[in-house]
């Protein structure tokens, strides 16, 4: 899956309350709205651990980090991190998901450490930075920005940019190349380490170096851009967050300088900036739930197919007056200054204004609820929402990686699981003989379908379900046949279960895994290949050869993909 990162993140995933949080008495109980407004990040479509969570208290008054990582490794808690703040006999311990969390209450409800009994509950999910009332930091008087980083409070605004939203812009791109290829190398070095822990045997684990993307600047077909108030107080920015939100900055820059964002996405975000500029309705603040005007996402394609989606919040207009809205709008870029971007699709969205924009309505002003996206000889509806690799060419080079690597022909039937709207299942599927396709999400299923028709591809299925509950039939169907899987996951992996099911299929030989964030996805290689044993039954998978793909040029980000066999 691609590491979907839009614009810099505008709520850290998973942060804790600080101490003078915790100490400073509140002096009025807060409303239920406020309350909601704090944890307001956790409505949004994204996996943080801040939603499984216990809090560990009367923990003995010294004891050192890795002590306690290495004592509920012992007792078999299967955390994601652990959270010490300054308070003593205190720590915070999140999870994956709900299971382990469960797990963990049980395997530490009376538990002793160093003496000390234990107690455990279930942990709030800690308050939006922007929410927290804590004492004033020492110099904050001396800055323009109170809660900026001082390392960066002097650099220009074009640099604070480029920094937050393509952090290795300032490197060449070999440079960068260089960097990556050492930030997996050290990955796999921990990840060996990690199967030898499990298994008593040292691993190597070959890596075949980094691929790079064919184009470098201006990849990217679709980005999502924020609408809020500039670093010297310009109403009506369109851009990027920027800035260090654990500083509690939320400012908005424009994407001009931003060398992974293409000239016609900036042409699009530049007239839409001076639309929302010429009307009277402010732009939507996250932090007080004012105003209009919250979000534009911009899709392109190969096809020349440019759709645009607005976040339009409600606020205090009437619905003639959101009408009327939506046709000025349409007018402006249809026959208006902003038809030189010559935008092909239109979605005007109206929410309501809380925490989480709630849609009320969504409405086609122009064109098709999709474009149209080449990928090789194929052709892909892309709804305004639906994944899809954001840089179509480094796509390919990671599809015929997959292809070459898994030496896949006419005997070959591929289980393409997490399977999305099926675009890697049906690129491959002139090379096997058969695709199945599986996926939990049953909107995304209907998608792949609609997308096999539209190329004509007769020997694939697609399948509405959960991996255990279908696997077994699958293996025993072709049993008869070459039988391999890619494994394409969101970025935190998928639940062991699913490994499970997979190490338990010995028809499967050989499998592809690839992981937009390889450290998130740790806990599933190390299943993949830990012995034998009743929860993980079947032979264990070996990696065999690794190859990193450059998807994300300018970023840190990458994609690995892990050839496994048995």
């Amino acid at each position: 899956m691609e590491e979907e990162i839009e614009a810099p993140m505008t709520v850290e995933s998973s942060v804790e309350p600080s101490k003078e949080e915790m100490e400073t008495p509140m002096t009025v109980e807060p409303s239920a709205d406020r309350k909601k407004e704090e944890k307001g990040y956790l409505a949004r479509d994204e996996y943080t651990s801040e939603r499984f969570k216990l809090e560990i208290n009367n923990l003995p008054k010294y004891f050192g980090f890795g002590d306690l990582k290495k004592k509920l490794k012992q007792l078999g808690v299967n955390f994601v991190k652990i959270k010490v703040p300054k308070t003593p006999n205190h720590a915070y311990v999140n999870f994956r998901n709900e299971e382990d969390k469960e797990k963990g209450l049980k395997l530490l409800t009376g538990w002793s450490f160093r003496g000390n009994r234990i107690e455990v509950s279930h942990a709030k999910p800690a308050t939006d930075i922007l929410f927290r009332t804590g004492k004033p930091k020492k110099n904050d008087n001396k800055r323009e920005h109170p809660a900026e980083n001082p390392a960066d409070a002097d650099l220009p605004d074009e640099v604070k940019i480029q920094n937050s939203a393509t952090p290795l812009w300032n490197l060449s791109y070999a440079e960068q190349l260089a960097k990556k290829s050492t930030i997996v190398q050290e990955f796999l070095g921990g990840l060996e380490q990690k199967i030898k822990e499990t298994s008593s045997k040292t691993v190597t684990i070959p890596f075949e170096g980094i691929k790079p993307s064919p184009v470098i600047d201006g990849y990217r077909n679709k980005c999502e851009f924020s609408c809020g108030k500039g670093n010297n107080s310009d109403d009506k920015m369109v851009g990027f967050r920027y800035g260090e939100y654990r500083y509690g900055i939320d400012r908005v820059g424009s994407p001009s300088v931003c060398k992974n964002v293409s000239d016609e996405m900036k042409l699009v975000v530049q007239h839409f900036q001076d639309y929302i500029r010429s009307r009277t309705s402010s732009w939507y603040s996250g932090e007080t739930h004012i105003g209009c005007w919250r979000q534009l996402t911009v899709r392109t394609s190969r096809l020349n197919h440019i759709l645009i989606m607005i976040s339009f919040c409600q606020g205090q207009l009437s619905p003639e007056e959101i009408e009327e809205e939506k046709k000025i709008f349409l007018n402006y870029f249809t026959q208006g200054a902003g038809s030189i971007c010559k935008v092909t699709n239109i979605i005007f969205n109206v929410e309501k204004n809380k925490a989480g924009n709630e849609l009320i309505q969504s409405e086609l002003l122009l064109g098709d609820s999709y474009i149209v996206e080449k990928l090789f000889d194929f052709q892909f509806h892309v709804s305004a929402k639906a994944f899809f690799q954001a840089n179509t060419q480094g796509a390919e080079v990671l599809y015929s990686l997959i292809k070459d690597s898994m030496k896949l022909d006419n005997e070959t039937v591929l289980l393409d699981i997490c399977c999305g709207t099926g675009t890697i299942g049906i690129t491959l599927s002139n090379s096997v003989k058969e695709v199945v396709g599986i996926e939990m999400i049953k909107d995304a299923v209907e998608d792949a379908k609609r997308n096999a028709k539209l190329n004509n591809i007769n020997n694939i299925e697609f399948i509405a379900e959960k991996i255990e509950n279908v696997i077994n039939k699958l293996v025993k169907k072709y049993s008869q046949h070459r039988l391999v899987a890619i494994l394409d996951p969101p970025r935190a992996g998928v639940h062991r279960r699913v490994i499970q099911t997979l190490r338990s299929a010995e028809n499967i030989k050989v499998l592809g895994y690839i992981a937009c964030n390889p450290q998130l996805a740790t806990h599933n290689l190390v299943d993949l290949t830990r012995p034998r044993s009743r929860n993980y039954q079947g032979e264990p998978f070996e990696a065999v050869t690794t190859t990193a793909v450059d998807l994300f040029p300018h970023t840190p980000h990458y994609e690995l993909f892990i050839l496994f066999q048995r």
